[in-house]
């Protein structure tokens, strides 16, 4: 009778493991990280101009334009912007964030802009800049690729 026992309760802890581990339970798609061969990334910049006026004593404003050159809307968007700055070296980058969510997305064909204050931040016109895309496509694929990207004045008027 105590062997039985003891068979019975090695079951039962192993069933109750069992459940505890999530044996049987379906979990939701997680999001695909893309690898994306050159020339294939969906978003394109337009443009990066700066500095814009009326002029910040602080740093320049700078303008990002990109374009949405895929087949599936854009969720999620923020761009880096590796300039120097004055400070400790190794700074991150800028950080620009676009409007662009699950509500407001950014459709196949179209184009989206935000604008930054480089604080502490300074550029030369004749220099190519590393820009970090990271965004969201609609299907759940999450893109990161970096461009090279000059910063152009801004058009006279």
């Amino acid at each position: 009778m105590l062997k039985r026992t003891a068979v019975l309760l090695v079951f039962a802890v192993v069933f109750l493991f069992l459940i505890m581990s999530g044996c049987g339970t379906k979990s939701s798609p997680s999001p695909t990280s893309a690898t994306l061969p050159p020339g294939t990334e969906p978003l394109a910049v337009v443009t990066v101009i700066g500095p814009i006026p009326p002029y910040n004593p602080g740093g320049p404003v700078i303008e990002i334009t990109l374009k949405n050159v895929s087949v599936e809307p854009v969720i999620s968007l923020i761009t880096g912007l590796g300039i120097d700055r004055a400070g400790p070296p190794n700074m991150p980058p800028f950080t620009f964030t676009f409007k662009v969510t699950p509500g407001n997305p950014l459709l196949p064909g179209n184009t989206t802009s935000t604008t930054q204050t480089l604080i502490g931040g300074g550029f030369s016109d004749n220099v190519t800049y590393p820009l970090t895309i990271n965004g969201t496509l609609q299907n759940g694929t999450s893109v990161v690729y970096a461009k090279q990207v000059k910063i152009t004045p801004p058009a006279q008027q």
